[in-house]
Order: C-alpha cells, then structure tokens, then sequence
C-alpha cells in the first residue's frame, strides 16, 4: 500500500523533523511504499526557509561580513540549511505542495493517509488545526497515528482568516473522517471520547523504532568527539542566562563537558555591544559559550541533534523529544518541571513516563537534576513497558491500516 504521511515535518523544530522520519521509517518496514504529503505553513515554501530564501544580494553580503566578525549569524543559517538538508535527502516529499486543501492536487497519488504524530489537533497558539482534520480533503481513506492535540480541553473558538469559528464542530465532523484514530498521550484519548471517539494510547513514533534503527542517523560519529563525560541539555523554556553559571560550575565540579541544545533566538548572540569594553566581554562569552566546557550548539540539523544524544551519558530537559532520545538510546535523563503554562499542558505524557522509570526523572530545576546526577543517581525508563507499548503500537498499525 502507498501511504502518505501528513504531519508537521517542515519545520526547525527537531521532534516535528524527526517524528516524521521515524514514522516514515516504521511504516517502511511494514512493508509499505511511504512518502511524505509536502504541506507548507506559509506562502514562503516553508517555516525554514523564509528568511534566508527572501534576501538578495546586500543582505548576503551584509550577512556573511556579520558571520565571519563572530556575529552570530552563521549558526542559524547553518542549522537551516542542515534542516533543509535532511528534509531533501531522509524525507521522501511529494513532488506537490499546497498549504491549504482547496491548492491540493485532486488525486493525490496515495491509498491511505497517516495523520500525525505531533500536535496537529493543536489550535490557538500556532494556528488552525482544520487540515489536519481532514476537512476540504480528497476522498482518501485515512487513520491518524499518534495524533496529540497539545490541549487539556478544547476551546470555544479557533480562529481562521481574521475571525473566530466554532472549534468542537469543526472537530467532531474532522474526527469521524478517520476511520481509526491514536494518540500519544492520555489526554487526547480522553480528547477523543468527549467526541464519542475511540482512541487507541500509542508510542510517538520515534519510539516505533529501536537504537540500532536510529544508527542510520546517528553514523559512525558515535563516540567520536567523546573524549570526557558529557552532559547534553535541551532547553524550551529555561533562561539560558541563568542557566550557564549553575552548568560552568557543574563542568568545573565533575569535569565533564555540557552541551547545551537550544533554539538559536535563545543564544544571546544579538544584539552588538554599543561599545569596546562591552564589545569584548560579548566577544569573550561568544568565545566561551563555543569553546568553553560549556558550550551552546545553535547550528544543530536534526542529524547533529539525534547524535549529540546519542554521544550523551546525562541528559537534562524540559521538552518531551528529549526524553524519547534518551529513552532510544538509554541515558540517564533528567526532565524539568516547566515554567509556562502553555509547557505545562504537554507535561501530562511525561509523567506517564515518569510513573514507568527507575528514580525520580521529573526534577524542580535545574539545581536539583544535577545534583541528582552528581550524586550517582541512576534514572531511567523501564524497558520492558517501553517494549510492550513499541510491539502495541505497531500491532495497532498493522491492524488499522
């Protein structure tokens, strides 16, 4: 059967990449023919592209001056290009696009559509969740994979085209175009049954496959620049200047390296110092933050991303990807309780992790997860829970599709 994948795969965001080739990979190995449906966010091609996709010939020139006088322009790009990279060459697109269903090719060249996973049932803080609901769409059987809504509850309103339209209509007809509905968390099983819906609890994707399915990804890096312990971070919401002096003094304690995961807005880079004496502490902390026992790694692709967990022996997170990596790859992990509330709404599916681990995974902060590891404190996810979920949900697949 060929099956195209419909889900958030052309962003920056690392699980949204990843999630997508996992899934890709997965059904591959059912036996399918699998390609991923090209839909775009923006009228930019994609999310990734839009900046540098725009800029003529002065902004180059502008950016490449910046760039090589330390500036902190070439990280970005380097991580949009590696993104880029990967989307062309792991991920099997369409040769179409279209952002809305009414631009989208009548046939559209697949016997069954996948939604998800990720939160494409989604709606008021990134837009509107109606083509990920299937409405507008051709008439092709479909089944939603690991579908989250990212919600405790859903809204009155969502809004669309500068005015606001009834959401649970608009929900309950798209959630009865699937003929068999999954999600990865709890909550939008429970979601789906305000709806009269049954949904069955399954893996995110990227736990569909196993380490050495990964390998592909990862390469023969592995292990390569490991010459000390390693600590990785991967941080959504943490204050990353905060965070530095309590990860220095952590480095210098342990003797460890720190790699700290970020997206490149949360660098500090930028602005440029107004003048020399501040000029050169800027440059001195750019220098540091690069070459230092604590180093911020703004330029990762999502294959650079899954082999820095892969190399990892701790890792300390706020996001839930970051939890499935080291849970792929059997680290130590600590996951930070978190600070927003819109975090806060996606921390149900880590607890249920956190009710099947070995130790406390959950931590306070950041203090306290390391001090957890410092003091030799072993935390990770039970096997075979992970197992018997994995063989679940593949069964559910096979069964649905």
């Amino acid at each position: 059967m060929k099956i195209g994948i419909l889900t958030f795969h052309s962003q920056l965001n690392y699980g949204g990449v990843l999630q997508c080739w996992a899934l890709q990979t997965a059904l591959e190995k059912l036996g399918h023919e699998v390609v991923v449906i090209d839909r775009w966010f923006d009228d930019a091609r994609n999310i990734h592209d839009m900046v540098y996709d725009r800029m003529g010939w002065r902004e180059w020139v502008k950016f490449w001056i910046r760039s090589l006088s330390g500036l902190g322009n070439l990280s970005p790009w380097l991580r949009f290009r590696r993104t880029r990279k990967f989307l062309g060459r792991c991920l099997k697109l369409t040769s179409y696009h279209f952002m809305d269903w009414k631009d989208a090719p009548k046939d559209l060249g697949v016997d069954a559509i996948v939604v998800g996973s990720d939160q494409v049932w989604h709606c008021g803080d990134w837009g509107n969740p109606r083509v990920y609901l299937l409405d507008g769409a051709p008439d092709v059987p479909a089944v939603a994979y690991a579908a989250s809504f990212g919600m405790t509850a859903i809204p009155q309103f969502v809004f669309e085209r500068r005015k606001d339209i009834e959401a649970k209509p608009l929900y309950e007809s798209g959630l009865s175009r699937f003929k068999a509905i999954s999600s990865r968390e709890a909550e939008g099983v429970r979601l789906c049954k305000e709806f009269g819906i049954y949904a069955e609890h399954v893996v995110d994707p990227t736990l569909l496959l196993s380490e050495e399915d990964w390998m592909p990804i990862v390469g023969n890096a592995k292990g390569r620049w490991k010459r000390k312990p390693c600590l990785v971070c991967y941080f959504l919401s943490e204050d990353i200047d905060e965070a530095m002096p309590v990860l220095e003094a952590f480095a210098s304690r342990t003797g460890c390296r720190v790699k700290i995961l970020i997206d490149f807005s949360k660098s500090g880079f930028l602005p440029f110092p107004s003048n020399f004496s501040k000029f050169k502490l800027w440059i001195r902390g750019i220098w540091k933050r690069h070459f230092g026992n604590v180093t911020i790694f703004v330029s990762a692709g999502p294959k650079e991303f899954v082999k820095t967990f892969a190399n990892a022996d701790w890792v300390v997170s706020d996001s839930f990807h970051a939890l499935m990596f080291a849970t792929v790859f059997k680290k130590n992990v600590r996951i930070l309780k978190p600070k927003s509330e819109f975090r806060y709404k996606m921390f149900a599916r880590i607890n249920e992790f956190a009710e099947h681990s070995e130790g406390s995974l959950v931590s306070e902060g950041l203090e306290a997860a390391l001090r957890s590891i410092e003091s030799g404190e072993g935390v990770k996810i039970d096997g075979n829970w992970i197992a018997m979920f994995r063989e679940r949900s593949i069964d559910w697949l096979k069964k649905s599709l």
